[in-house]
């Protein structure tokens, strides 16, 4: 009876061993057959978040899911150094699973260019119930809630929350309470608009990352957003990794802490001088206020 067991787990993708020896086999496949010459960051960002599905897409997605990969098997790596006092078994199966049954996604997806001898399938989307049920049952400690896929809510819905994260930190990095027209009604200035006049002039904030590497990951977990299609999981991890040093709580360089993060203003730059400017581009009245940035002025 137990060997029935542990093979249905293995088929199952239940084993986290198991696992743990398929995504190696894989990572090698995918390192020797698509990444010889990975992508460079830029590109390599571009591509993993842009929609038209051509051969550097299929690379970086390559790329991305053996970052992931190397994070699970590679048992010296910093996710196990940090990660492995407060995880579970349940929660590295999850983990793991996630990583197998979407790389069975892109093989299909990319039309069977990687050829994989084993083939799962799972849809590409999340249905409505499953954001009110998740919504109704939030405040419950245990939540009992049927799933009509092989999809874990949780993992899919990661692209809502980066959203957040990211539009939350440019709003309270500058302080911005509000945006009015000249004439004083409300006027809607989306994040992304504010991601592209912060690239256009460089000059008024010193971020850790490219501003283009936001602006990527914002447009695509608006694709998300908007039409409920699941990214691969990867994608959201990567973009985890991507943007974390926008939310540190400490200077590299000065090892300065503050538990809310820092802004990234430039040393030079002043509130009014981003106002002034905000207010020319939207031909609108922004409202920034000191009192409201995020954590620590730091340039």
């Amino acid at each position: 009876m137990n060997n029935l067991a542990d093979m249905i787990d293995k088929i199952a993708y239940r084993n986290h061993a198991n696992n743990k020896i398929i995504l190696t086999q894989i990572r090698d496949k995918l390192t020797t057959e698509f990444l010889q010459q990975p992508l460079l960051e830029d590109r390599f960002v571009e591509n993993l978040y842009k929609s038209k599905l051509d051969s550097e897409w299929l690379i970086a997605q390559c790329q991305a899911a053996c970052n992931q990969i190397n994070k699970v098997v590679d048992q010296n790596s910093n996710f196990h150094r940090f990660y492995d006092p407060i995880l579970q078994e349940c929660d590295l199966i999850l983990l793991t699973q996630e990583l197998i049954y979407d790389l069975h996604l892109l093989d299909s997806i990319s039309g069977y260019q990687i050829k994989f001898e084993e083939r799962t399938s799972r849809p590409s989307h999340l249905e409505s119930g499953q954001f009110f049920l998740h919504a109704k049952f939030a405040y419950f400690s245990k939540k009992f809630i049927a799933s009509k896929t092989n999809r874990n809510f949780l993992f899919s819905s990661m692209p809502t929350l980066i959203r957040q994260a990211i539009e939350i930190k440019i709003k309270n990095m500058i302080g911005l309470e509000g945006v009015k027209s000249k004439k004083g009604g409300f006027k809607m200035v989306a994040i992304s608009s504010i991601l592209e006049f912060f690239n256009e002039t460089p000059h008024f904030l010193n971020l850790p990352i490219p501003i283009t590497t936001l602006s990527a990951i914002n447009r695509w977990t608006n694709t998300f957003i908007h039409s409920g299609i699941v990214p691969f999981c990867w994608q959201s991890l990567e973009a985890i990794d991507l943007i974390e040093p926008i939310f540190s709580i400490e200077d590299e360089n000065t090892g300065e802490l503050n538990i809310s993060g820092f802004s990234y203003i430039a040393k030079e730059m002043t509130l009014q001088k981003i106002k002034d400017a905000l207010d020319t581009h939207f031909d609108a009245v922004f409202t920034l206020n000191e009192n409201s940035i995020e954590g620590g002025r730091r340039s």
